[in-house]
Parts: C-alpha cells; sequence; structure tokens
C-alpha cells in the first residue's frame, strides 16, 4: 500500500477535523476512515458509526462549538494533533442529560494511524474530567469547602 506524505496527512487532517467541528458535518469524516476504522477514546472504542455518533452529540449539545488546532507532528504512518475546544452547553449533548448553560474549554491530543490515504485508527486523550467540573456534573476543587484545621499544622 502507498504510504502518504506527512504533509499530506496534515493537510487531509486539518481540513477534516475543520469541516466536522465548524463545519459541523459528523459525516466529513466518512471520506478518510477506513473501512475497518477504530476510534481508541477513554470513553470506549468506537468503529466510524460510533464515532459520527459522538461526534454528533458533541455538535447537538454545543451549538457555538469551536475546534483550534494547536499543534500538529507527524512521522511515518503517524500525525499527532493537541487541539482545543470549545462552546456553551445549550442542549443534551454527548455527557449532558440536559443543557447546564456552562460555557467550556478542554484540549486533547489525537494520535492518527494512516493505511495509505486513509485513517485506519485514532487514539485519543481528551480532558473529560475537566470538561464535566466545568459543565458542573462533577465538583471542581475550587467547589470543594476547605478542611478546617485544628491544631498543629501537619
Amino acid at each position: 500500500m502507498d504510504t502518504i506524505s506527512t504533509a499530506e496527512m496534515k493537510a487531509k487532517v486539518r481540513k477534516v477535523e475543520e469541516n466536522v467541528w465548524n463545519g459541523r458535518d459528523a459525516a466529513a469524516f466518512d471520506e478518510v476512515a477506513a473501512d475497518d476504522f477504530v476510534m481508541h477514546d477513554p470513553m470506549g472504542d468506537r468503529d466510524i458509526d460510533g464515532a459520527r455518533e459522538m461526534i454528533q452529540a458533541v455538535l447537538d449539545g454545543t451549538s457555538d462549538l469551536e475546534f483550534t488546532i494547536e499543534d500538529m507532528f507527524a512521522a511515518g504512518d503517524r500525525l499527532a494533533v493537541r487541539y482545543t475546544l470549545e462552546g456553551t452547553n445549550d442542549a443534551p449533548s454527548y455527557l449532558t442529560t440536559e443543557p447546564t448553560g456552562n460555557h467550556w474549554q478542554s484540549s486533547g491530543i489525537t494520535i492518527y494511524r494512516f493505511e495509505g490515504d486513509k485513517i485506519a485508527e485514532q487514539w485519543d486523550a481528551f480532558d473529560y474530567y475537566g470538561t464535566m467540573q466545568q459543565l458542573g456534573l462533577i465538583p471542581s476543587e475550587a467547589d470543594a469547602e476547605p478542611e478546617s484545621r485544628t491544631g498543629a499544622e501537619a
């Protein structure tokens, strides 16, 4: 199978990720995904249908979603992307059954593995914990009450 250049990988991923998130088109990823594509994510592995459903749920819950690529690095058949997602949870979404109305901003890193000019696998490391704190789904450290101290400091 022919290999794709690192410049082509970067251009392809930049275009599709911007179309998916900023263009709000979950199906745009279909054009670059291999038939046996797998997304490895802390919330579970997904095939292309599962990835599309997750993306659509995020888009549905965040009408002002903005995606920004911060860095891209490529070597061999791999491409790493560091990115930021942000928006306001104004409808049920991937993480919420009811909208919180909270604005959130979180970052992630995705590593893509190409087979020829198609993405065969991707590994995601996204700050779900920080996002859930910003959405008010779990308490943040700032929300925690300081422990009262009695006696000598430890």
